[in-house]
Formats: structure tokens, C-alpha cells, sequence
């Protein structure tokens, strides 16, 4: 009787052509899951699985950044860098150099949009710039220093700077 009922449902269905093509797409999709076809140097074909190659990488921790982010790299930089209102100019430059490093290059556009978001960075990217402000603030530089040290390694890098 279930049978006979899901026959009639299907039935009463009207496909269009083109609804046809998307459910033979969506059917196609479901065929493999998590596997992928590849070649190898040798010219090879391959089989590998996708979920099995990631649960080797690391994965990001929003916690850790979170740490890395505010109680690190933005809270050495509040401590160590000039503070007032006649110094927001330069901690801003500063900033803005810090910024390109942790966001991997991405500088902000005409309108002051990055288009990344430096809370979210990666944790290595974090974990290096925390590096040159520690190092910065153990030889008691300036902050013409850090910004020149962001500078240089956002150079290193390939990365523009802020216009």
C-alpha cells in the first residue's frame, strides 16, 4: 500500500526539463561522497578520501584566537604603544601595517574596507606578529620601530602596504 502511494506521489509531479537536469545534477552529487578522483605525477588515476586527508591538519580554535587576538597581540600593543589623542594618528598607522600582516595582505580599499577581519586570523599569523611586538617592546623600540618591523616582514612577504 506505502508502494502504491509513493507511486502515485510521484505521479502527481510535473518535472520540467530543466527540473529534471537539476535533479540528475543533485542525484550525480550523491553518487560519491568524500572521495575524489585525482592524478597523480605518474599520470595515474586515484581515488583519495577527502575527510580522511583533513583530520591530519590542524583546525583552527576560536578560543586561541580569541586569547591570541585580545588578551595578546591588541593588549601589548594598547600597553606599549603612545597613548592620548595626539598619538591616534600613529597608532593607527601602526595598525594599519599590523593588520596587512595578520589578514595576509589584505589592505583596506578606497571606501576604508578591509574585507578581512584580522579577529579571525590565522593562529600562525597571530602567533608572528605577537612575536616582532615582544620583540619590539624587549628593546624598548619606538613605535616608528614596530611599524618598520611590520613594514619589513609585510615586504618579506610580498604584501602591499597601506596607501
Amino acid at each position: 500500500m506505502k508502494e502504491e502511494n509513493k507511486d502515485i506521489e510521484k505521479k502527481k509531479r510535473e518535472l520540467s526539463q530543466a527540473d529534471i537536469e537539476r535533479l540528475e545534477i543533485i542525484q550525480k552529487s550523491e553518487e560519491v561522497k568524500g572521495e575524489q578522483l585525482t592524478i597523480n605525477i605518474d599520470s595515474e588515476l586515484k581515488v583519495e578520501n577527502e575527510a580522511l586527508k583533513l583530520l591530519g591538519q590542524t583546525i583552527d580554535d576560536p578560543v586561541e584566537k580569541f586569547q591570541l587576538y585580545y588578551h595578546g597581540l591588541t593588549k601589548l600593543l594598547k600597553d606599549n604603544l603612545p597613548k592620548g589623542k595626539e598619538n591616534e594618528q600613529v597608532r593607527r598607522i601602526v595598525y594599519d601595517e599590523k593588520n596587512i600582516l595578520i589578514n595576509r595582505g589584505a589592505k583596506k580599499d578606497e571606501k576604508g574596507i578591509r574585507g578581512s577581519d584580522g579577529r579571525m586570523a590565522y593562529i600562525e599569523d597571530l602567533e608572528f606578529a605577537i612575536q616582532i611586538v615582544a620583540d619590539w617592546i624587549s628593546k624598548k623600540g619606538s613605535a616608528s620601530e614596530l611599524f618598520m618591523a611590520f613594514w619589513d616582514k609585510n615586504e618579506e612577504l610580498g604584501y602591499e602596504h597601506q596607501d
